[in-house]
């Protein structure tokens, strides 16, 4: 497909999972017309990683540092020093993002008052570090609004692979919070999915790969890869019936906004 007149923003993928060349792989999204790659850590060592490539390769590469709620050894071993380990990376030039992070009661892979608390120390950093928090949410909607509550919502919020239904958009949109869309809106059981993306307000609208997961429709079972993205962009303005270079505009600025990108 012809690549949009302007740039997207993969803002959710792991380059520490691709085996593929990091720059190779950069340089294929740009050819696709995807010019800003956000890469994610799921725990400090990943993170680490993140942060040195978005370092090296600049441009449009940036980092999200975090724990993820099914790996939480070494938060539950040091907290404090995970957290501390989180907030020195954070402060790099190139770190947009805390996360990801979030609860998962569908793998339920830790204990859900572990969880709770991983988020609850990752929501505080984002609010500390002014950073964006990149939130993982499954089967857990209800009592993630309510941590957030709790804790405190820092001021942008990104909520990753969205997958709530109607209800829970609509309570994402009143708190201004971004939804992101990954290649799963592109499957042909997603219709709940599709349906929440025509309603959602388009100064809400992202969308991701999570490379290398969930490669969309028509390379399923395959690596997935940010050179991929035009696919779903193009599904969701088909979706809401807006030309493509129209939404990638749109995209951008959503992007540019909520990780506040150089």
């Amino acid at each position: 497909m012809t690549p949009p007149g302007v740039g997207l923003a993969d803002t959710h993928c792991h380059l520490s999972h691709i085996e593929v060349d990091t720059s190779s792989i950069v340089a294929e999204a740009a050819e696709a017309g995807v010019d800003v790659v956000i890469d994610i850590g799921m725990g400090t060592e990943e993170s680490a990683a993140a942060v040195r490539r978005a370092s090296e390769l600049g441009g449009g590469v940036y980092a999200a540092v975090g724990v993820h709620p099914n790996d939480l050894a070494e938060f539950e071993h040091a907290p404090d020093a995970t957290i501390a380990t989180l907030r020195e990376m954070a402060r790099q030039p190139r770190v947009v993002g805390i996360g990801e992070t979030g609860l998962d009661h569908y793998r339920d892979r830790s204990d859900p008052a572990l969880q709770e608390g991983a988020f609850r120390a990752q929501v505080e950093l984002a609010r500390e570090t002014d950073r964006a928090l990149v939130v993982h949410c499954r089967d857990a909607h209800d009592r993630l609004l309510e941590v957030l509550v709790d804790t405190g919502t820092p001021e942008r919020v990104v909520m990753h692979c969205f997958s709530g239904d109607l209800e829970f958009a609509r309570a994402c949109a009143e708190r201004g919070f971004y939804c992101s869309f990954a290649g799963n809106l592109t499957y042909k059981r997603s219709d709940e999915l599709r349906d929440v993306a025509r309603w959602l307000p388009a100064e809400l609208l992202l969308v991701e790969t999570d490379a290398p997961f969930l490669a969309p429709e028509g390379h399923r079972g395959k690596e997935n890869r940010p050179a991929l993205l035009p696919l779903t962009a193009a599904v969701l303005a088909d979706l809401r019936a807006t030309p493509l270079d129209d939404l990638a505009v749109a995209l951008r600025d959503n992007a540019t906004r909520a990780f506040r990108l150089q």
